[in-house]
C-alpha cells in the first residue's frame, strides 16, 4: 500500500489527510504530462472519495484553477519583465458546469450542517475550507483556514493552504506571512512553501527578500548534498514529497532577480545553470526569454534553438511559443 493510499485509511491524523489528497488534480491530461516531464513540476492526480476530502484538495499551484501543461506557463520560472509576460503567465480559472457546482454545493451544506451541530469537528471545517475553494469563495475559505489555524497552531500545512487562498485574493503581505509561518514551523524544506512564498514576496513587491530567501535554500541544498547524513548541522532536511529540485530553486531565484531589475545576476544563474545542466533545456529557455526581453534578439534565439533541441518533445511547442 503506498502513502496516499494509507492516508486514506487514517482519519487519525491531520496532516496524513492533507498529504493524501493534496496532489489530487483536475483530469488526466496532467497526469500524462507528468509523466512527459519528469520533475518539472506538476499537480498529478490520484482519486479521492468525496467523503475524505481534506485541505489539499485542488490546493496546489493555485486553488481551484487548471494549469497549464507546463509550470513555465504559470509564470512560477519565467523571468519577469519578458515579452508578453502577463499574458503568458495567465493562469486558466476552472469553470464549473452546473452538475459540478451543484454537487459542490450539496457538499458544502453537508459540511456546513456538522458545523451546526459540532463546530470542533476538524475534518468537516477541512472539507468546508477545501469546497468553499473550488467554489471561488476564498474569502469564505480564508475564513475557515484561520479558524483552523487556532485548532492546529503547529501544523505548517494549514497555514500553506492558507498562504495559497489568500494570494488568490491577492493579500500578498498575508500570504508571505503564512507562508513564512509554514517553513518556520516545518523541519524540512518544501517546495510548494518555497515557491509560494517566493511568488507572494514577488507580488508584494519585494524582490530583495525573495532573493535573500532562495539564496539561502540554494546554500542549504549545498550543505545537504556535501553532507547527506546531516552530521553537525541542523534538522532541516529536503522533502522529497515535494520533489524540491535544485533546477526548479535556481529558476525561481533567476525570476527573483529579474523582477528585481538584476538582469545580469539573473542571466548569471541562468548560465551557471546550463554549465552545470546542459542537457536541460529549462536553463536555456530561461536565458532566451530574458535576453529577448532586453532586447538580445540573435544571441535570444540561440539560446531558444538550444532549448528546443533538448526540450521533450511535448515541451517544444511551448519553447516555440516563448520564442516568437
Amino acid at each position: 500500500m503506498d502513502a496516499t493510499s494509507k492516508s486514506f485509511t487514517s482519519d487519525l491524523e491531520f496532516e496524513e489527510k492533507l498529504q493524501a489528497v493534496k496532489r489530487s488534480a483536475l483530469n488526466q491530461k496532467k497526469a500524462e504530462e507528468q509523466n512527459m516531464y519528469g520533475t518539472i513540476d506538476y499537480d498529478a492526480p490520484v482519486a479521492s472519495e468525496p467523503d475524505k476530502v481534506g485541505l489539499g484538495t485542488k490546493i496546489g499551484v493555485g486553488v481551484a484553477v487548471v494549469v497549464f501543461g507546463l509550470v513555465f506557463a504559470l509564470g512560477d520560472f519565467i523571468p519577469s519583465r519578458s515579452v508578453n509576460s502577463n499574458k503568458d503567465a495567465a493562469i486558466e480559472k476552472n469553470v464549473l458546469s452546473p452538475e459540478e457546482k451543484e454537487t459542490l454545493q450539496t457538499r458544502l451544506q453537508q459540511y456546513e450542517a456538522t458545523l451546526s451541530t459540532s463546530s470542533d469537528d476538524v475534518v468537516a471545517r477541512e472539507g468546508a475550507a477545501v469546497t468553499l475553494t473550488e467554489l471561488g469563495d476564498y474569502t469564505r475559505a480564508a475564513s475557515m483556514l484561520e479558524d483552523l489555524t487556532k485548532v492546529k497552531p503547529n501544523d505548517p500545512e494549514v497555514y500553506r493552504l492558507l498562504g495559497e487562498v489568500k494570494f488568490e485574493m491577492k493579500d500578498f503581505e498575508g500570504s508571505a506571512a503564512a507562508y513564512r509561518t509554514s517553513a518556520k514551523l516545518s523541519n524540512k524544506i518544501d517546495f510548494q512553501v518555497l515557491r509560494g512564498l517566493t511568488n507572494s514576496l514577488l507580488a508584494a513587491k519585494k524582490p530583495d527578500e525573495a532573493v535573500k530567501i532562495l539564496l539561502a535554500t540554494r546554500d542549504s541544498l549545498e550543505r545537504d548534498k556535501s553532507n547527506p547524513d546531516n552530521i553537525g548541522g541542523d534538522n532541516s532536511q529536503i522533502d522529497t514529497e515535494s520533489q524540491l529540485d535544485p533546477i526548479q530553486v535556481e529558476l525561481l531565484l533567476g525570476k527573483a532577480y529579474s523582477d528585481w531589475g538584476h538582469i545580469g545576476d539573473a542571466v548569471s544563474v541562468y548560465d551557471q545553470l546550463i554549465s552545470s545542466h546542459p542537457n536541460d533545456f529549462r536553463g536555456y529557455l530561461a536565458k532566451g526569454i530574458i535576453l529577448k526581453a532586453n532586447g538580445k534578439t540573435g544571441d535570444a534565439e540561440r539560446m531558444f534553438i538550444q532549448a528546443r533541441f533538448f526540450a521533450p518533445e511535448g515541451a517544444k511547442a511551448i519553447v516555440d511559443r516563448y520564442s516568437r
